[in-house]
């Protein structure tokens, strides 16, 4: 209970405190996009990096060698709710998260997801869901990197649940490689506990990219499946 009451209190206090940063931020976002997003980035990272410590995480990451130098579309695996934070915190350029439409309506934390692009999506519309893909498609072609969950939602440490084909078109229309990210323990960290935080240690390993450009129709229908089964795999190797 102490940890949970303490990411509450630090979460709401760096907010608060930051809430001039934030101002400075959209004060060079006029003046100079490119400082913006520089600036942005490495706080969005500190305060990820922060939650985590917060929470007396540990992270085992391999694979890192594994990230292209152009944009890709990263999959991972939703266990639970910290899972962004491993992303954005051990993971380069991965704080454009497609994230559910209710976190807009956060005070502040939305103004920083806007910031380091974040997409959100409204789970409940086919037409909002066909927007957030075509944004996808524009920030890979702008040469942002855009993370998403294919289940959907968290599985809580379960069995992975099935992918969505919606998640892969972004790669597909925009011809940039799938990156999948395997997880295991975020689960432990909260949701395992009666949405209580305590210490855990997570394994996180990066996949070798998939290219997509050049698939045809087919090729791209069994991308959700295919990549499914890639992480199904590696993620029952790193539970043994």
């Amino acid at each position: 209970m102490i940890r949970t009451i303490g990411m509450f209190l630090y979460v709401a206090g760096y907010l608060l405190c930051a809430l001039p940063l934030l101002v400075y931020s959209k004060y060079l976002e006029k003046k100079d996009p490119k400082k913006h997003e520089q600036f942005c980035r490495k706080k969005i990272i500190a305060f990820a990096k922060r939650c985590l410590k917060v929470a007396g995480t540990k992270v085992e990451l391999s694979g890192l060698e594994n990230i292209p130098e152009e944009p890709t579309l990263t999959v991972f695996n939703h266990q639970g709710l910290f899972d962004a934070f491993i992303l954005i915190g051990c993971i380069p350029n991965t704080a454009c998260v497609v994230a559910k439409k209710e976190l807009e309506k956060v005070p502040l934390l939305s103004d920083w997801m806007r910031a380091g692009h974040c997409l959100f999506i409204d789970r409940s519309s086919a037409k909002a869901g066909m927007q957030v893909i075509h944004k996808g498609v524009e920030n890979l072609k702008n040469g942002i990197n855009v993370s998403i969950a294919p289940e959907g939602t968290r599985n809580n440490g379960k069995e992975m649940l099935e992918f969505k084909g919606g998640a892969f078109m972004m790669a597909t229309k925009a011809e940039a490689p799938i990156l999948p990210i395997v997880i295991d323990g975020t689960h432990r960290i909260f949701e395992a506990n009666g949405h209580r935080i305590k210490p855990a240690t997570v394994k996180v390993r990066i996949l070798p990219a998939i290219p997509t450009k050049g698939l045809d129709r087919a090729a791209q229908k069994e991308l959700p499946q295919k990549v499914r089964a890639l992480m199904q795999e590696v993620l029952s190797e790193i539970k043994e």
